[in-house]
């Protein structure tokens, strides 16, 4: 399983379109081969409540949090983080120009022993591969 978390201000929305940049996450995290496809989730929030750094309004923010089940290697955990961020940054070259944009990613590991799930989405895409 792998969860990834946006959440961004929502003065972003004008700028980007947050669908393409989920399905470019996606496509990074099915390129690390550490993650099963059916467990991968990408979700984007918009915040339309923040105040950033010195207040001014045309401060932004893109937040991640990456979570994902115990049993990676650490090498594995630090390509994932570099490749997502890379990604991002491409996706926002031109906002973190301007000096307006903050990014952030975090990896947590799950316990396992206080998660639990139901996901026939695995048996459906083990069914057509």
């Amino acid at each position: 399983m792998a969860y990834l978390t946006l959440q961004y201000s929502e003065n972003l929305e004008k700028h980007l379109q947050f669908d393409k940049i989920c399905n470019s996450l996606r496509s990074v995290m099915l390129d690390q081969q550490i993650f099963p496809e059916a467990g991968i989730r990408i979700k984007a929030y918009s915040i339309s409540s923040y105040s950033i750094a010195d207040g001014d309004k045309a401060n932004a923010f893109i937040d991640m949090v990456l979570r994902i089940g115990k049993g990676r290697s650490e090498e594995k955990k630090l390509q994932t983080g570099k490749s997502l961020m890379m990604e991002l940054e491409r996706n926002v070259e031109k906002l973190l120009n301007t000096g307006f944009l903050a990014l952030a990613l975090e990896i947590v590991e799950i316990d396992s022993r206080l998660s639990w799930k139901t996901n026939p989405i695995h048996q459906r895409i083990s069914a057509i591969n």
